[in-house]
């Protein structure tokens, strides 16, 4: 009888943790990681006579929402599952060019679009490509990829035109792209600068 006791025990032991294993699961929570650039090494404060008017960053359509994008060789792109970016990267790149950038650009002023403020040139950046790239040994890159157009504000002459491409080695996780991307973006930043300061654009 004893023996038996034990034996319905077992078996209704055996059944309660099954049925807990069916039970649904709470999904398990996101991390949001953001971009920032470091600040930029030794440059000297913005200095200058005109007023920029920098419009806000603009991204390519599949750039528009907070998935991080990668992709294993070959043309399809994927993302992480369980991690997201904190807002679009446009968002994120586009608030680090006004706390990162913007008070070392050769302007006495940069202003934002509704800004009651006479600007004399405005600059436009689209971002184009950011995504993690998988090589076959296990590494990876972060490819980011932006155009910036600088023009006059009253007529829109074209200054300049530059398409701005970057490959930045990155630890093979989420997190490790988006640490890789604030690199890429803070080498941007410095490339941007030098462009602006020297006063000249390219086609």
């Amino acid at each position: 009888m004893e023996k038996i006791t034990r034996l319905l025990m077992t078996l209704m032991l055996a059944m309660l943790l099954v049925g807990c294993s069916l039970l649904p699961q709470p999904p398990r929570p996101q991390r949001l990681l953001s971009l920032e650039a470091a600040p930029l090494r030794e440059m000297p404060p913005a200095g200058g006579e005109k007023v920029l008017r920098f419009d806000p960053v603009t991204a390519a359509g599949p750039l528009q929402g907070v998935e991080i994008l990668y992709r294993r060789g070959g043309p399809e792109v994927s993302h992480y599952a369980r991690h997201r970016w904190l807002a679009p990267p446009a968002e994120l790149i586009d608030r680090a060019v006004m706390e990162t950038l913007a008070p070392h650009l050769p302007y006495r002023a940069v202003v934002r679009p509704g800004t009651p403020a006479d600007a004399d040139q405005r600059l436009s950046i689209t971002l184009l490509r950011l995504e993690q790239v998988f090589t076959a040994d296990g590494r990876s890159q972060v490819h980011l990829a932006l155009r910036v157009v600088w023009q006059t504000e009253r007529s829109g002459r074209i200054l300049g035109s530059r398409l701005f491409r970057y490959r930045q080695p990155a630890r093979p996780t989420a997190e490790g792209a988006a640490i890789a991307a604030g690199q890429a973006l803070e080498r941007f930043f410095q490339d941007l600068l030098i462009w602006l300061r020297n006063g000249h654009g390219e086609g």
